[in-house]
């Protein structure tokens, strides 16, 4: 006999949203499309533009850049089949490959290369070269820098740096319909949620082994586990880390986990009362069981963070740091000696202002607001009130930009550009920042420090710098670091020969089989 139990409304309407998102979602397989591979993801194609939607053209290898990343980390060549940097430290030279075209069948040439870079300059990566020129010579491009920036080939390989075909874009300059140079062609995009792909026969490398394949966004991360319980996809990328038992139990799909670069972290408009003092900052850090929530809430113990970033990334991770701690007696310890004082209520206060704020989080990462639950608790046992907002992801930069950021909570990978530098300056050097700092007053030391860096080719002062930028984020805590990412992919039973890719700038779909 079964006992019917109360929903909460929370429940309700969690599994009202999964229902609606099932039902949008393609049909099951027939024997027609059993040759289709099924590849499902969070993220809504919303734009043609590679500035906004070029991960995934780039991860779902429709369109390419001039330099790739290997899963092992190396530089290799993408579009470009080798590049030099003059002896002037400021002119770099990139031979394109020959016989690349299109997919409408037009030529990839130097000239087609630098018209297509010039548009990406608009995107967060390039913005930071300082590009004096962009020409071609034959088959050459040439790029030349106003100063030495040392890591410009690992620039390159940032989706918004995918090239396209000239008649991608439309008379007004922008781009109508994606023509890449990748293993799979468009066929159709249906709305925000589907792209219909086919094998590109005339790609320029290894052709990919299934001729048609499917992405599906579905953004909800209840939807996500209910569809790989059924096993109605091949892979889903970013599938919910509690969920993950309940899909092996399943049988249809399995669970494949892999460290990567990316970090679920909590950062300060350091600009209001309350989080101005650095003291503040630490207690709030202190306080926070990140173990717990690593146990308990993403099911995996050993993603807890004790610095920005984990070993897994070993040039930008810092063993002699000591390590973020749980304290909250060390914690209610540094708020009594900064002056907050506990209410009547429980809630500190100093000179009028309540220790409070609201956090926002991103809403297709569940497991977000559920950490932002948790901390709540922790947070009221030393006097903070917070209160949890998730939404979508552009409210976090929406917030940033027009000063209403108190707190946000967000998941920030720190290598879509293969040198962690490129993130850490958008992030921590500028008073607004996309995802990270808003209002510190550290940033301009940590500037000082990322403007040598880029133009050192001196790797051994280089390794000096990081330490010294990864102290001073670690020390004043802009950004609290909570948990380290595992990736978690469900991969269907008749997937063969997948690459998990710990970038995340290619899918690897090529080298896929369908059993």
């Amino acid at each position: 006999m079964f006992r019917s139990l109360p929903l909460s409304r929370r429940s309700v309407l969690s599994l009202a949203a999964s229902a609606t998102a099932l039902a949008a979602l393609p049909a099951p397989s027939t024997a027609q499309e059993a040759g289709v591979l099924r590849v499902a993801a969070p993220w809504e194609w919303t734009s043609n533009e590679p500035t906004d939607t070029g991960y995934i053209m780039a991860r779902m290898q429709i369109a390419e850049t001039l330099v790739m990343v290997e899963p092992d980390g190396r530089l290799v060549g993408g579009l470009a089949e080798s590049w030099v940097i003059g002896e002037d430290g400021l002119t770099w030279r990139f031979r394109l490959r020959s016989g690349v075209v299109f997919h409408d069948g037009s030529p990839l040439t130097a000239e087609v290369a630098a018209a297509s870079l010039r548009r990406s300059l608009a995107g967060e990566s390039m913005q930071q070269v300082p590009v004096a020129s962009l020409s071609a010579e034959g088959n050459i491009l040439v790029l030349k820098t106003k100063t030495p920036f040392s890591h410009l080939p690992a620039v390159l390989v940032d989706y918004a740096s995918v090239v396209l075909a000239p008649a991608s874009y439309g008379p007004d300059g922008k781009v109508a319909k994606v023509f890449g140079t990748g293993p799979f062609n468009i066929t159709r995009v249906d709305g925000k949620t589907v792209i219909e792909l086919e094998r590109f026969d005339r790609y320029w490398g290894e052709k990919a082994k299934v001729a048609r394949a499917r992405y599906t966004a579905i953004p909800n991360g209840d939807t996500r586990t209910n569809v790989a319980i059924a096993g109605d996809q091949d892979i889903i990328f970013t599938t919910v880390p509690a969920a993950s038992p309940r899909i092996d139990a399943a049988g249809q799909m399995k669970v494949e986990s892999l460290t990567i670069p990316r970090v679920r972290a909590m950062a300060f408009n350091v600009g209001l009362p309350q989080f101005a003092d650095v003291r503040v900052r630490r207690a709030i850090n202190m306080a926070i069981d990140r173990k717990g929530i690593a146990s308990a809430v993403l099911r995996h113990p050993g993603s807890a963070a004790t610095q920005l970033l984990p070993a897994a990334v070993p040039a930008w991770h810092d063993a002699s740091l000591t390590p973020h701690a749980f304290d909250a007696a060390g914690a209610n310890a540094l708020l009594d000696q900064a002056g907050w004082a506990k209410g009547a209520d429980g809630v500190r206060a100093k000179e009028g202002t309540r220790l409070a704020a609201k956090v926002l989080t991103i809403a297709n990462r569940p497991e977000l607001a559920v950490m932002a639950t948790a901390m709540q608790a922790q947070l009221k046992a030393i006097g903070m009130e917070l209160s949890v907002e998730p939404g979508p992801a552009a409210n976090i930069p929406a917030a940033i930009k027009d000063g209403t950021m108190q707190m946000t909570m967000f998941a920030r990978t720190y290598v879509n550009v293969p040198e962690v530098i490129a993130t850490i300056i958008p992030d921590f050097t500028r008073e607004r920042s996309t995802w990270g700092t808003l209002n510190w007053p550290g940033r301009d030391r940590v500037k000082a420090l990322t403007d040598e860096y880029v133009q050192s080719f001196d790797e051994n002062r280089k390794a000096q710098l990081r330490k010294d930028i990864l102290k001073i984020i670690h020390e004043e805590v802009p950004v609290a670091a909570i948990s380290w990412f595992e990736h978690t992919v469900a991969v269907n039973k008749r997937v063969k020969g997948l690459v998990i890719d710990p970038f995340e700038t290619r899918y690897w779909l090529h080298k896929v089989n369908l059993m």
